[in-house]
């Protein structure tokens, strides 16, 4: 049985046992075939941890899976395969995606409360557009649904450079500024990482960190997105030499992950910078200053917060 989310809602939302996402944000590369997926779990449970450990065992389609405090993160590949399902070992999955024009469909089914967080918690949450029913086995049986989303596109924006050495915070500017573009409806936030660079840099303010923002934008709506996020920090940077760079699309090339690699270690000039941005498909640079370099770098680790922060 098909419902919309509303529908879906007056059929489940009053089960006490039911608990709901908070929010799906689902981001689609329809040239890698590929789809990334934000989840923020019911009422800040933790429970990322074993979604992440269990859908990857029983979906071959996972490509990776990270959970983060209450928040989870699955790469899948498009196409269906045959769940691997075993209770306590791989109780729930990924059974099939589909990529449309602007839709994302995605086929999800599990054991028991597996099956309780794949179809119907997962029903509940804000960005689901509608709920097909495949299976309900109830608490202890298999359920399986198939869940359509908006497509949305992937862009993360590198800066770095905002502060000067006596006020200000790029990271927390940054911050504040994702918030904004989120609140103003151009995008979702999903995404700030912190990313250390080469700290004995003579030209660093203090720490020497750049910032990665990742954001879910329908694909209508980014031409206006770089406007706004442009006009944001130029605005309100306090440094004239702030960097600001956009990337589109899912993954990130290994000649972009060595560049990162590359500012965390040792100097380089702007000039190499510039040069590199040439290079780098779909990177548009907005604002290409002396902080142009780190916040390139700023895009290898965008995907990887726990190891942006090493040296």
């Amino acid at each position: 049985m098909k419902y919309t989310r509303e529908e879906f809602f007056n059929a489940y939302g009053n089960k006490v046992w039911v608990s709901p996402f908070e929010r799906i944000v689902v981001l689609a590369d329809k040239e890698k075939k590929t789809i990334e997926i934000y989840e923020k779990h019911p009422r800040g449970m933790a429970t990322a941890s074993w979604v992440t450990y269990h859908y990857p065992k029983a979906s071959s389609l996972i490509i990776q899976a990270m959970g983060e405090g209450s928040q989870s993160f699955f790469r899948v590949k498009e196409g269906k395969c045959d769940l691997n399902l075993k209770a306590g070992i791989s109780a729930a999955g990924i059974e099939e995606v589909k990529i449309f024009d602007d839709k994302v469909n995605i086929t999800y089914a599990g054991l028991g409360g597996g099956g309780v967080g794949a179809v119907l918690n997962r029903g509940l949450a804000e960005g689901v557009l509608s709920v097909e029913i495949l299976d309900y086995g109830g608490g202890g049986g298999l359920s399986k649904a198939t869940l359509s989303f908006d497509l949305k596109q992937k862009i993360v924006v590198g800066v770095d450079d905002t502060d000067t050495k006596e006020e200000g915070a790029t990271w927390s500017l940054a911050n504040e500024i994702a918030y904004k573009i989120e609140n103003e409806g151009l995008a979702d936030y999903l995404r700030h990482t912190l990313v250390q660079l080469y700290p004995r840099n003579p030209h660093k303010t203090q720490n020497c960190v750049s910032t990665a923002l990742t954001f879910g934008a329908d694909p209508k709506k980014v031409p206006l997105f770089k406007e706004r996020i442009f006009e944001l920090f130029n605005k309100y940077t306090l440094s004239k030499e702030t960097g600001l760079v956009m990337l589109t699309g899912i993954g990130i090339d290994k000649e972009l992950r060595d560049y990162s690699l590359k500012v965390k270690n040792t100097l380089m000039s702007l000039e190499d910078a510039t040069v590199f941005s040439n290079k780098v498909k779909n990177l548009e640079v907005l604002m290409g200053n002396w902080g142009l370099i780190g916040a390139i770098a700023a895009l290898g680790y965008s995907e990887d917060p726990n190891e942006a922060v090493r040296l």
